[in-house]
């Protein structure tokens, strides 16, 4: 947390003020030897301002062992550094824990830092809780804040500092006027990949979006002729003056393309070697990197930032932006040509240094790319943040946090606000123990039916609109509602009971986010222009499908075997029935998977099997339904193989509709060690087979593209491969090819060693040679390529997991191009 900072303390004036806004952001500072929470608020006259609360105190909960006397909790005392660290009060209550009323004693500290501290020494007394919760998150759950809500503060003015007196929710969603920062750096690279110690930031371009202000600049240290650059002095310089900007525009929200890993890491790394202070808090606070999960936040004081990057994956693990499904390459112009439709101005990355080294054309086109960057992020952002504060305002997160966080943690979050409104405690991460034995013992999954590999025409798919948060709902699945002796009672598949009548958290929340779903969604079928009403549809089909997940998560804090193997085996259960009926009624189900179904429609219509699906849905549990996703043209299942020969492979398919848009999941189209060649000519295959419905035709690309390399017609970079090295060159044990490249550039006095380590290598796999590594060669030297290896070592392994369904041999596609059989 932040170094205390010392602000003078003043009688507070007796006028009370009022203000409405939204809350953004939450942190802490310790003010005269207290924790003071800070809530960063956009108003709705668009000003932001930073209210203060001294009145709440952290704390933590014991459930006491049976000889533990409250005496002597109170005499238990520490010292850290030479501070005494004790409660301040101790409170006994009951609370509830899986579903049994418990005695504990609520603690509280003088410091956030004390809770951890105390609690440990207090673990011999009983179970400790909610000891490892960030102080301003326990604030959040505690006030059950919900961010870009409208709130009316109350307060007190204490010179240049508000203090809070009572703030409410005014239940109003709020669309702040935001002032948001877009901005990338560029480095020197000669080596492929920077060095914050040694080489410089040489640009960095911003486009501010702003209640007084809309512009795009670079900032940099060359004089460069075009009416968007700032020149200044030196990089110190460009470091200061993009600090100005950010200050003078008060910007609430900046945000960057994988700035938590590159970008920002890069600032405060380059801004250690030049021994400047780097800082884009506002007021108190500090520029820093945290940890958060499995990824890394930028914590900046009083500002929010968000990594767009981040948001883009997360956006495309769930499944909410079809565009992105078709990537497997997240950089910043694929997303944005693929929600643009436009291509990016772009260079080489590697070409970067060069630029920057070259003439006034070169200069210019450098910083046309790098402000080309910041406009491609803001397309990027204004697609997507849209659901990432839907996402805030449904589960309670803060931007910050949210922009940062799996669907599991965003679960988590919401089930510790619904724990404190049920009076439950919030159970304990479990330990690595926990972890490893849950780990061992995995739940059996859902049935899967796998198809037999080949090419299908008037396909049909159906699934099951929220299957397992359904069946959680209409058989109360919570690890609260367990019993073993109740009368009224759902018993699943797996001989577990869950009480009818207790009232408990996950069902609870799983209805009401699909009540307001279906809400939603009637609003925006009448407002499809409305982009939040389309946000915060996906923003609650997102939370509720992912909370089964967290019951089966061997890291979670409600872990329940018992609940999340119920909710499979009654989803096996229903599947399987549904292929049954669907079968008797004519059909054949030729691939199922967990919640849907996939139908040939046989000498069966459309309108046959949309009464199928009427007629099916009649007998289902209230709120569970089978729905139609799509009629499909065109399919193609692939297989795998196994210990006894080979399968229908799960979830690798593709299909396409009447109107030409392509379902595809599980192929995947780009691999790093892959040639573009190999790449273009997958997809081609792919595309051809579903659009045109014809083997032959895809057969023929393939040996068109054998023979183009065989003729030597093929450009090298066609036949680049791009691989960095991780180490230095003579701590590698064994041999690559990249590593082979590096070496044999090195060994010939044509690159210095230091110039290949840690740098990317662009190689191209030569004729001379013995081996692969021996081939392989730096593309700047590369003359030639090995059309061997091309052919049977990128494109036939990228082409033959398609073409081996239809029953192409790799030889003879090779050889003539021949089908064996159909």
């Amino acid at each position: 947390m932040q170094d205390p900072v010392s602000i003078n303390e003043n009688m507070l004036t007796p006028e009370p003020l009022a203000l409405e806004g939204a809350i953004m952001e939450l942190d802490y500072l310790i003010i005269n030897g207290a924790a003071k929470i800070r809530i960063i608020v956009k108003c709705k006259d668009g000003t932001s301002k930073e209210i203060f609360d001294s009145t709440f105190k952290p704390y933590f909960y014991l459930i006491p062992n049976k000889d533990t006397q409250i005496s002597i909790l109170n005499e238990t005392e520490l010292y850290d550094n030479g501070r005494k660290i004790s409660s301040t009060k101790i409170e006994a209550t009951k609370k509830e824990l899986f579903g049994k009323t418990v005695d504990v004693y609520k603690i509280y500290v003088q410091l956030p830092s004390d809770v951890p501290k105390l609690a440990a020494a207090m673990s011999k007394y009983g179970r400790r809780f909610e000891y490892d919760i960030p102080f301003a998150r326990r604030y959040a759950l505690d006030k059950n804040i919900i961010p870009f809500n409208l709130y009316l503060f109350k307060i007190l003015k204490e010179n240049n500092r508000l203090e809070l007196k009572e703030f409410e929710e005014m239940h109003v969603p709020l669309e702040p006027q935001l002032n948001i920062l877009f901005f990338d750096i560029e480095t020197y690279n000669p080596l492929g990949v920077p060095r914050p110690e040694k080489d410089p930031v040489i640009m960095i371009s911003y486009s501010i979006k702003s209640r007084k202000k809309n512009e795009s600049r670079v900032i940099t240290s060359k004089k460069i002729e075009l009416p968007f650059v700032d020149y200044v002095t030196d990089e110190r310089a460009m470091f200061e003056h993009f600090v100005d900007i950010i200050k003078e525009n008060d910007i609430d929200i900046i945000t960057g393309y994988n700035s938590a890993n590159f970008d920002i890491r890069y600032m405060l790394e380059r801004a250690q070697a030049l021994k400047i202070n780097f800082n884009l808090a506002r007021g108190s606070g500090d520029t820093r990197i945290e940890r958060h999960g499995l990824v890394d936040k930028v914590k900046i004081g009083g500002r929010v930032h968000v990594d767009m990057y981040l948001v883009v994956k997360f956006i495309s693990v769930v499944g909410a932006a079809e565009n992105l499904l078709k990537l497997n390459s997240y950089t910043l112009k694929n997303v944005y040509e693929a929600i643009a439709g436009s291509e990016k101005v772009t260079v080489e990355k590697l070409d970067i240094f060069k630029l920057w080294d070259g003439n006034e054309s070169e200069l210019k086109l450098l910083a046309k790319y790098n402000l080309a960057d910041s406009h491609a992020l803001e397309t990027v952002y204004n697609k997507f943040i849209p659901i990432m504060i839907e996402l805030s305002r449904t589960t309670g997160n803060v931007l910050s946090d949210t922009a940062v966080s799996t669907t599991g943690q965003l679960v988590e979050y919401m089930l510790m606000r619904y724990a404190l409104m049920f009076n439950e405690i919030v159970p304990n991460k479990p330990k690595d123990e926990e972890i490893r034995a849950r780990m061992l013992n995995p739940i059996e999954g859902a049935y899967v039916k796998t198809p037999d590999p080949g090419v299908y025409e008037k396909l049909a798919i159906f699934d099951f609109r929220g299957l397992y948060p359904s069946i959680i709902i209409a058989h109360n699945i919570d690890p609260s509602s367990i019993c073993e002796d109740c009368t009224d009672y759902h018993l699943s598949p797996i001989n577990t009971k869950f009480s009818k009548t207790k009232k408990v958290v996950t069902p609870i929340i799983l209805k009401q986010l699909i009540e307001q779903r279906s809400t939603v969604k009637k609003e925006y079928k009448k407002n499809p222009e409305n982009i939040f009403l389309g946000s915060r549809s996906q923003a609650l089909k997102i939370v509720s499908n992912s909370f089964f997940g967290y019951l089966g998560y061997p890291r979670s804090r409600w872990y329940s075997r018992e609940c999340a193997g119920s909710v499979t085996a009654y989803g096996r259960q229903y599947i399987k029935d549904t292929i049954i009926k669907a079968d008797n009624y004519g059909f054949k189900v030729i691939y199922s998977d967990t919640d849907s179904i996939v139908i040939l429609l046989n000498d069966k219509s459309e309108e046959d099997a949309l009464q199928f699906m009427k007629e099916f849905n009649k007998n289902l549990p209230e709120g569970m339904e089978l729905e139609l996703e799509d009629f499909y043209v065109r399919g193609l299942f692939v297989g795998k193989k196994t210990a006894t020969g080979s399968a229908g492979a799960k979830k690798k398919y593709a299909m396409i509709t009447k109107n030409n848009k392509i379902k595809i999941r599980g192929f995947e189209l780009v691999r790093r060690d892959w040639s573009k060649i190999a790449r273009d000519t997958q997809r081609r295959v792919l595309e051809t087979i579903l659009k045109e419905g014809s083997p032959q035709r895809a057969a023929q690309i393939v040996k068109d593209t054998i023979m183009l390399l065989k003729e030597g017609a093929v450009p090298l970079d066609q036949l680049t491969i791009n691989t960095q090295l991780r180490k230095k060159i003579d701590d590698y044990d064994s041999k690559s090819p990249e590593l082979g490249a590096a070496k044999k550039a090195v060994d010939m006095g044509l690159k210095k060693k230091s110039d290949m380590e840690s740098a990317v290598i662009s190689y191209v796999i030569g004729k001379s040679g013995n081996t692969i590594s021996d081939k392989a060669v730096l593309l700047e030297f590369a003359k030639d390529y090995d059309v061997d290896y091309y052919v049977n070592h990128q494109v036939m392994p990228a082409v033959m997991r398609i073409l081996k369904e239809l029953n192409f041999e790799e030889d003879e596609l090779k050889l003539s191009g021949t089908q064996k059989k159909l």
